[in-house]
């Protein structure tokens, strides 16, 4: 029995006390082996497991219902292992739903490289197919400069509309009869002329 000081006050037990009690300490007032021992069912915790925290705590971790009963762990092992089953699936679930969708953006960023990588060879590509154009363009129009093509001459012929082109004369044509001496200045387009010969015949 702990005894009071003077003031009143309760004086603590000593450390050879605690060790003595310790020493004395017996669970043979238990009804069972110690190793099957369940506090929740000793009547002289009672009280203890009555109080509102402690009735909190227990519900919290799922030991006593709101009625403050025993929740017998045996009795819904079943339910428990369904219960567990359900969270480690929805666990599973989820894992495969999160690594799904990182595959996914992954996929769709090596697309969307590939894509602009693409893009890129094909403007590359065109840009030396009009390079290639021009350059063959300039190289040709060097060439024409350097060596000109040779051109037959155009013989022009000055016939004037609702004429009859006239032959031109030729020495030959000049020594003989037909001369351009024999024809007639002031005779109208298209009419009949009167060469000397025909005079004298006349």
């Amino acid at each position: 029995m702990s005894r009071l000081s003077a003031r009143g006050t309760k004086k603590q037990p000593s450390r050879s006390q605690l060790q003595q009690r310790e020493n004395g300490f017996s669970t043979s007032s238990a009804p069972a082996p110690l190793p099957t021992y369940d506090a929740l069912r000793d009547a002289n915790l009672r009280q203890h497991f009555e109080s509102r925290g402690v009735q909190r705590f227990l519900q919290q971790k799922g030991w006593v219902d709101k009625q403050g009963r025993i929740i017998d762990l045996d009795k819904y092992r079943s339910k428990l292992n369904i219960i567990e089953q359900e969270f480690r699936y929805a666990e599973k679930t989820e894992f495969w739903r999160l690594k799904e969708e990182d595959q996914m953006r992954r996929d769709i960023q090596i697309k969307r490289e590939r894509a602009l990588q693409e893009a890129k060879r094909q403007d590359r590509a065109r840009a030396i197919k009009e390079e290639n154009r021009i350059r063959k363009g300039i190289i040709l129009v060097a060439r024409n400069a350097v060596k000109p093509e040779e051109k037959m001459p155009e013989q022009h012929l000055d016939v004037s509309q609702g004429e009859t082109p006239q032959p031109q004369a030729t020495q030959s044509d000049s020594d003989g009869e037909g001369g351009p001496e024999d024809y007639h200045g002031d005779a109208p387009q298209g009419g009949f002329f009167v060469t000397q010969q025909d005079t004298k015949d006349a």
